[in-house]
């Protein structure tokens, strides 16, 4: 059954994401055709730069708690 979640899981996110994705990229539109797009919403290196920082944070976080957390890892004298 866990298997089956975590597939699941899997599956759904990138999903999930790609439809927030174009639902902000059509919010994003409607606002530029209206002109009341503010200036920093403008650069889309901004909000790479944020999602690659979420990305990391998560992925440390997943890290942590997956690794092995016992004696005689890669820095274990």
């Amino acid at each position: 059954m866990r298997a089956v979640l975590l597939i699941l899981v899997f599956v759904m996110v990138p999903f999930c994401a790609f439809f927030l994705w174009a639902w902000a990229v059509k919010i994003k539109e409607e606002r530029k055709v209206a002109g009341t797009l503010p200036s920093w919403q403008d650069m889309p290196m901004t909000w790479l730069g944020i999602a690659g920082f979420a990305c990391a944070i998560v992925g440390f976080i997943v890290m942590f708690f997956t690794q092995d957390q016992g004696y005689g890892g890669l820095f274990a004298p």
